[in-house]
């Protein structure tokens, strides 16, 4: 059995879904290139919400889970402090790798 990674993208209004759809694929096309099963992506559509980032903290919990990909380490937020402090955050509530594209590719 493979191990689960979760994924989270943000999707601001300026995102065409083409983009969010590519963005999706990634993820999708990294876990399967890395011995991963994608468990959820999880998408923050409305700017200053983090709902779905919670979400994501919290099924990553529940499965136990060790790994989360995202496209990139600022798309969690605009600001580069909020960004730091939900990597942060996700890393010390789950236990769980944060792995970003940007970074592999």
């Amino acid at each position: 059995m493979k191990p689960l990674i979760f994924g989270y993208v943000r999707v601001p209004d300026d995102m065409s879904d083409d983009e969010a759809k590519q963005k999706q694929d990634d993820l999708n096309a990294y876990a399967e290139a890395n011995g991963f099963q994608l468990a959820t992506v999880f998408h923050e559509y409305v700017s200053g919400v983090r709902s779905a980032f919670t979400e994501l903290v919290e099924a990553v919990e529940r499965a136990g889970a060790k790994h989360v990909v995202v496209p990139s380490y600022r798309a969690p937020a605009l600001s580069r402090s909020l960004q730091d402090a939900m990597l942060v955050h996700l890393s010390c509530a789950t236990g769980a790798e944060v792995v970003s594209l940007d970074e592999c590719s």
